[in-house]
Parts: structure tokens; sequence; C-alpha cells
């Protein structure tokens, strides 16, 4: 398996129409750049390889004869199928991944912000051996963000829900006390008035038979 600087920088290349470095290519290159550490490249190392490996193959091709030049281009032609190959299974850069968040969120009508792209690439491992794996951990990333917003969504609707039914009881309550509270009254204005009646009468028929 290729180290991650010859499959990020052959994939740079690629996209850019050069193809046919060895990896002795790849290897001056990297001295060339002093990247150190093979697995873990600099973004402006990776430029670097990218730009040195083009200069070379411009450089090799303008000082070439017709016999250097056609062992090139059937080198070049002989590489092609196995570079084809392994196109799918290249390492992406990890600046290449924000863009394919963003690319893939689109398609799926998810509106992210530049923050939230970077925190799920920040969950994707670009030192996934191949595109399609990193495509589907960008997918897995984003439909995981999607269930924990709809999550998120949820809880607060439920909130909202209980909030409103712990109002409706309440005032509910409060009114059954108001009414409660309103007929004790109007039960005791009655009772009062019936025993003033009383009073009233009682002293009528008293003095009815004072009379008498």
């Amino acid at each position: 398996m290729s180290d991650k600087f010859t499959n990020n920088v052959r994939a740079r290349l690629y996209k850019q129409g050069y193809q046919g470095f060895t990896k002795d290519d790849y290897t001056q290159a990297a001295l060339a750049v002093e990247c150190d550490n093979l697995n873990n490249p600099t973004k402006d190392q990776l430029s670097q390889a990218v730009e040195y490996l083009k200069a070379k193959a411009t450089s090799q091709l303008s000082i070439a004869d017709e016999p250097v030049e056609e062992k090139l281009l059937t080198e070049v032609e002989s590489l092609q199928a196995e570079t084809e190959l392994e196109t799918s299974a290249l390492a992406v850069a990890p600046q290449d991944v924000g863009e394919m968040i963003a690319n893939k969120a689109s398609q799926m009508g998810v509106i992210l912000s530049e923050q939230q792209i970077n925190d799920i690439a920040d969950s994707v491992d670009t030192s996934a051996n191949t595109f399609d794996e990193i495509l589907e951990q960008v997918e897995t990333a984003l439909l995981a963000y999607a269930d924990f917003s709809a999550n998120q969504v949820d809880a607060k609707i439920d909130q909202t829900l209980t909030r409103v039914k712990e109002r409706v009881v309440n005032r509910h309550e409060q009114s059954r006390d108001k009414l409660s509270l309103g007929l004790t009254g109007i039960s005791a204005a009655l009772e009062a008035s019936r025993n003033q009646t009383k009073s009233q009468l009682s002293g009528i028929l008293a003095r009815l038979n004072t009379v008498q």
C-alpha cells in the first residue's frame, strides 16, 4: 500500500492530467520538499511536490530526443491502466474533505454553516484507503448529523408540548378554583339573604301577635 504522501500527490497530478511517475519520482519529490513523514504531509509539501513533478515531467519532455520521448510515452501508456485503477483507491487530502461534505450536503438538501462543515470534517478519517471509503464516511457523518439535528428538534417539540400541557392544566385548575370560590360566595350570599328574610318575617309576626 502506498504512503499518504504518494497517494495524495498522485491524485492531484492525475486530476491535472499528469501520469506515469515512478516510485523513485515520488521519493525524489518527497526529498525535494523535505517531507520526512510520508504519512503526515503538510498541505504546502503536497503542493510543492506536485509542482516539482510537473516541472520535472515538462523538462524531461522538452529535452528528450525522439527515442527517449517514445519510451516515456510507452511507460505512461503501460501505467495508465494501473493508475486508473488506483484512482479509486487514493486517499483524499484533508483540505478536500470540507468541499466534499458541502457538495454532498447540498445534494441531500442539508444546509450547513462553515463551522458545522468543519465539525463534520473532523469526524472523517482522511487516511482511509479509497475514495469510496471516504465518500461513505462523509455520507455516514452527514446522516448522523441530520439525525442529531432532528433529535434536537424533536426534543424541543416535546419540551414545548410539555410546557403547553402544564399551562393548560394550571389554567384549568385556576379557573376551577375561581369558579368554586365564586359559587361559595354566591351560596354564602343566598344563605345570608334567607337568614335576613327569616329574621324580617319573625319580626313582622311578632308585631302582629302583639297587636292581637
